[in-house]
């Protein structure tokens, strides 16, 4: 890449910032310049400057200043924007000097100024610690345990917290999914309480960038396209039916592309989760317990053959709990003695109940001839005892 193309890369990005910084904190008596003179004659720095008026950040300026930036006493905030480039010696190098020449010519205090590094692709740790980077002041802000840069502050777009004062330059992050993040929480809740033209350019913005993987920041736009960004809307237009529908018009798989699984089914209905889902993929991985819970023994067996009611069922489990009546309920007689020995057929009856039904010499089959004999003498003497 030669410098004019490394230039042009710089002011794109320092100007997209820059120009929300303008929109954001204008209205609230922040100054905000992109074309900062550090010297008197001297080329202009492609850096963001902001100025305040009071000697602390009101409550408002704080609720759209990031963290780091808003915890900072400087009247004077210098902001050099790496979004496509890595931390090296020379940007430490040129931030330093942004910030020395920038004192001199304003005849400023140590303490009425402060330079911030801010970073769009979070840097490696062992990058981060060679520059003396190990004090996490906060989440997503780093200060330097070295002498000769204590002065500047790192800031980390990606590790920032998700919350509506980050979102409006976490919206810049390299990785798409806190990109999703931060255009949500600012169409959710930052809009209520800025202009409709820096809506529009908020909104055609995350067009152009929500299409960018992870750590693709790379437009083709020069300074005067940027400044038209939104423009085209017009001022009047915007209304929040027509913001919504603009969102709509976003592929579906853009608009969820990186998001976790709980966070794409958040707020859905139990109902709503299974649409278009068979019933086999509704009970995939779930145990067999599982699958009756709530279900009555009914609803468990409707539908059920009955030969498949008892599969893996011993016949112990398969009567019990069933009266002995219930057990021979559809059974014929032969059914019911079927593998019975026959002296188990006569327990419990009376020998009446026994012969009941028999014909004479139905009575005498099976008896061996002495015991003919025997039954015979007994006849005589019970026929002898009634003559």
């Amino acid at each position: 890449m030669n410098n004019e193309e490394e230039s042009r890369k710089k002011t794109l990005w320092h100007q997209i910032l820059g120009r929300i910084f303008t929109d954001l904190l204008t209205p609230l008596k922040i100054s905000v310049s992109t074309d900062v003179k550090v010297m008197i004659k001297a080329p202009e720095a492609d850096i963001v400057l902001l100025r305040r008026e009071h000697r602390f950040w009101t409550k408002a300026q704080r609720e759209r200043l990031p963290d780091g930036i808003r915890d900072s006493q400087a009247a004077h905030i210098l902001i050099e924007f790496k979004a496509t480039e890595s931390l090296s010696k020379e940007t430490f190098i040129q931030a330093g000097a942004y910030e020395y020449f920038y004192k001199q010519s304003q005849e400023l205090a140590d303490e009425e100024i402060q330079t911030f590094v801010i970073c769009a692709i979070q840097p490696q740790k062992a990058n981060r610690e060679q520059y003396g980077y190990t004090i996490r002041v906060q989440p997503g802000v780093y200060q330097s345990d070295n002498i000769t840069l204590k002065h500047i502050t790192l800031i980390s777009l990606n590790e920032l917290p998700d919350e509506l004062h980050n979102a409006w330059v976490t919206c810049l992050a390299s990785k798409k999914r806190k990109r999703l993040k931060a255009f949500t929480l600012l169409s959710e809740e930052g809009f209520k309480f800025i202009p409709k033209p820096f809506k529009w350019f908020i909104i055609e913005l995350w067009q152009l960038i929500s299409i960018k993987e992870d750590d693709d920041m790379a437009l083709n736009l020069n300074p005067q396209e940027i400044k038209k960004i939104g423009e085209m809307w017009g001022a009047n237009l915007f209304s929040p039916d027509e913001l919504k529908e603009l969102l709509s018009k976003l592929p579906v798989e853009e608009r969820l592309k990186g998001l976790k699984p709980e966070e794409r089914l958040k707020g859905m209905k139990t109902e709503e989760r299974f649409i278009g889902l068979t019933p086999e993929e509704r009970l995939k991985g779930m145990k067999i317990e599982e699958r009756f819970i709530g279900l009555t023994a009914e609803e468990r067996l409707k539908g059920m053959k009955t030969e498949e009611r008892f599969i893996g069922l011993t016949p112990e489990e398969r009567l019990k709990g069933l009266k002995t009546e219930e057990r021979f309920i559809g059974l014929t007689a032969e059914e019911r003695l079927k593998g019975m020995k026959i002296e188990e057929r006569f327990i419990g009856l009376t020998d009446e109940e026994r012969l009941k039904g028999m014909k004479p010499e139905e009575r005498l089959a099976g008896l061996s001839p002495s015991e003919m004999e025997e039954l015979e003498k007994k006849l005589k003497e019970v026929k002898q005892g009634n003559g």
